[in-house]
């Protein structure tokens, strides 16, 4: 039968929100999984506690979930199980995920976490028992049938889905009402990033508002409302779509800030390499053994050690006006300083001796603070070697007849 008019738009924007569902279910089970490994890694650095346990189990949840409505998956759950155990166990992960997020983003005040993790464990378990309980009185011929007018004229199904969704509403709710807290008080990409939680667990708590008010209506028989599933369809997408982007932000921005400041670093060692060859190359005892491949964080800051340690062994060879000179006259100095030690070391000059002290002070707090000043003297050094190269090739030319 041919199916026109605005029936027919109806169906076709179903099916778009069912293609729009498959996608983001699949996507959701690859973000979560991502998030997973991530979470564990974090625990591994930084310990273990109660929010960081709760976080992980929450992805867990969250991502064994998406696996669940896997029609394989589901198929092989209702087969080797009960008729309907791929829906209950989707739910009860979703609830299980969800009471995680309460306990993750709780906001302490008179309350510790401890004793919300505690409180949250009630509601839970009655959800989860309540869930059970009405798939087993549901008949078996509709336990795996999508929500519909139809089946929500069963009223184990109705009760079901009712439980299922009011239990997700509270948590979304909650989850909500926490993260507006630290979301008052938070800058930079942590706000971003609690910005786009906020707004995902706002749509995924619309979403199951959307699907109680269905479930009521039309198992009452009150007012046909099938909108509702379609409406309820897009805030679950919007807000699925809205939440990974929330959790993926703060691992993909320190991504992006680690692979920044590692070309940055690498780009920084390799300007401070020719004043460390000329300092290192007069006091090379302070070079360190190497140790293979170092990162570009921990080679820039050896290269810095090294190179500063070196200064100050040449310190007693330099004038005091060598701190506040101009930076050509600091390499002349320094070249200066270096040749006398040379001597010194193969006795052809005289040992000076004297206090140490430090030389090109940092020019704030860091790592990169502290290569500034001597990455100065490094480009100085440079621009000075081009000029005496330059004007050698010049000289060269000038004394050269066939020229």
């Amino acid at each position: 039968m041919a199916v026109t008019g605005s029936a027919a738009t109806v169906l076709v924007l179903a099916q778009g929100v069912e293609a729009g569902i498959g996608i983001v279910n699949a996507l959701a089970g690859v973000v979560f999984a991502i998030a997973f490994c991530w979470r564990l890694d974090q625990i591994r650095r930084a310990g273990w506690g109660l929010q960081p346990l709760a976080m992980m189990v929450a992805v867990a949840s969250l991502t064994v979930a998406f696996v669940v409505v896997d029609e394989t998956v589901a198929s092989t759950l209702n087969t080797r199980g009960f008729e309907g155990l791929s829906r209950v166990a989707f739910y009860a992960l979703l609830a299980i995920g969800v009471a995680a997020l309460v306990v993750v983003f709780f906001f302490p005040d008179r309350v510790s976490r401890e004793r919300r993790a505690g409180w949250e464990a009630l509601p839970l378990v009655a959800a989860l028992i309540g869930l059970q309980i009405t798939m087993l009185v549901i008949p078996e011929e509709i336990r795996t049938e999508t929500i519909s007018e139809w089946t929500v004229q069963n009223w184990g199904f109705a009760l079901f889905m009712l439980i299922a969704s009011g239990y997700l509403t509270y948590g979304f709710l909650a989850c909500v009402n926490s993260v507006r807290k630290f979301y008052a008080t938070a800058d930079g990409y942590l706000r971003v990033s609690l910005g786009l939680l906020m707004a995902g667990l706002g749509f995924l708590a619309l979403g199951a508002i959307a699907q109680i008010v269905f479930v009521a209506v039309s198992a009452t028989n009150v007012a046909r409302s099938p909108w509702l599933v379609t409406t309820n369809r897009v805030l679950a997408i919007i807000g699925v779509v809205s939440f990974l982007l929330g959790i993926s932000y703060p691992m993909v921005y320190s991504r992006v800030q680690t692979l920044v400041a590692n070309r940055r670093r690498r780009r920084l060692d390799t300007e401070l390499l020719p004043l460390w060859r000329l300092v290192t190359g007069a006091v090379p005892e302070v070079v360190l053994p190497g140790t293979g491949q170092l990162s570009p964080t921990t080679q820039l800051h050896r290269r810095v050690v090294e190179t500063r340690d070196a200064l100050t062994q040449l310190s007693p060879y330099l004038p005091p006006v060598f701190e506040y000179a101009q930076a050509d006259v600091q390499v002349r100095l320094l070249r200066t300083a270096v040749a006398e030690m040379r001597a010194a070391a193969d006795g052809s000059g005289n040992k000076i001796s004297g206090a140490v002290r430090d030389l090109a002070p940092a020019d704030g707090e860091g790592l990169e603070a502290d290569a500034a000043p001597l990455i100065r003297l490094s480009e100085e050094l440079m621009a000075t070697e081009g000029a005496e190269v330059a004007s050698v090739g010049r000289s060269a030319e000038d004394r050269d007849p066939g020229l």
